[in-house]
């Protein structure tokens, strides 16, 4: 029988489950940072500090729901099926690439149709009202889907930003909004973004569901998570989570993050990683050992390493891929009559 915790948030699987998909991001981070110092790949843009909201809330969500993702989403992607094999595709830029065919910035720009993850975008929050469309189509066609839409404290700052979450209030949208707060917009930090640092404090000006979690504590971002998706899911509207993290790496591997944070703070930042937390949370209830957390993260780094080494001798892309994955195949068929003569 499966064990749960007191609370009943989730059984021991499910939790271990969790504890697995946050290793296999950090591998996948710790050998990207690698091959860039080896000059075999171009660019990282570190999701270390970020695995756990990021694995807790797409967890949440179901198979027929949707993500749309920040560019940092790598745990998110995971969650939903994205194979290490395949991200080390787009790390470089392989013609198999199944997020891009191999023309960005390894997570800069993807989707995939399959996992029902749309398009990431570059261009800051920008992604957000596209999340309230996609969850207003939902709502329409009656399809019972929730979307998910995870951003950074710095696209709160955006006017998409109050375009997407007020047209999802207005109309109930089944959406969760979930920031990823670091405290940083790159190297703005947030005492400069906002005069009240609480992102979820707005919540109450759309009318809609907020909440303030610790992104860092696992168990506990996993079940207000479930409960926002299962309110979006019964038409009670949208929920905007504030998860509050701490930014282990530097921005992206052009970053110089010692220019405006102190090796004090990076060494603070260090300190409150979700994965230690969250697997000595495991351990304490006799649920994994700590030989057993250190294998789990052992195999994660060989299965990163070989996949690294997969792809590099993958064939690169042709001139003939060049519009591959940007239109749906065989086209689609429009309803052009109007309303009047439905």
């Amino acid at each position: 029988m499966a064990t749960t915790t007191r609370a009943g948030a989730a059984t021991r699987e499910e939790y271990l489950n969790l504890h697995r998909w946050m290793c296999m991001a950090k591998a996948l981070d710790d050998r990207m940072h690698i091959l860039v110092k080896q000059g075999r790949a171009p660019f990282v843009g570190s999701s270390r500090g970020h695995e756990g909201i990021q694995v807790a809330s797409t967890a949440a969500i179901g198979p027929d729901d949707w993500l749309v993702p920040h560019y940092r989403g790598l745990a998110n992607a995971i969650v939903r099926g994205l194979t290490m094999k395949e991200w080390m595709l787009a790390v470089f830029a392989k013609a198999g690439d199944p997020l891009s065919a191999g023309r960005n910035i390894p997570g800069g720009c993807y989707s995939y149709r399959k996992l029902k993850i749309a398009s990431v975008s570059q261009v800051v929050a920008s992604w957000i009202p596209k999340a309230a469309g996609i969850a207003y189509a939902a709502k329409l066609k009656g399809e019972g889907s929730v979307t998910l839409c995870t951003f950074g404290d710095g696209a709160t700052s955006q006017g998409e930003f109050h375009e997407g979450v007020n047209f999802a209030a207005v109309h109930r949208l089944p959406i969760v909004f979930v920031c990823e707060n670091n405290s940083y917009a790159i190297s703005v930090p947030i005492r400069l973004q906002m005069a009240n640092p609480d992102v979820a404090d707005r919540a109450a000006g759309y009318g809609i569901a907020g909440a303030t979690l610790d992104g860092t504590d696992v168990p506990g971002c996993y079940a207000a998570c479930r409960e926002a998706v299962t309110r979006a899911r019964r038409g009670k509207g949208p929920t905007l989570i504030d998860a509050k993290i701490w930014r282990i790496n530097a921005h992206t591997s052009e970053d110089n993050h010692l220019k405006y944070r102190t090796p004090e703070e990076v060494d603070e930042a260090a300190g409150h990683d979700p994965i230690a937390r969250f697997t000595g949370w495991l351990i304490e209830r006799g649920w994994i050992t700590p030989d057993g957390a250190a294998d789990v993260q052992s195999r994660c780094d060989k299965e990163a390493s070989d996949a690294a080494d997969w792809a590099e001798e993958q064939p690169d892309p042709v001139p003939e891929d060049a519009m591959k994955n940007l239109f749906a195949q065989g086209g689609v068929k429009l309803d052009t009559r109007s309303n009047a003569h439905r």
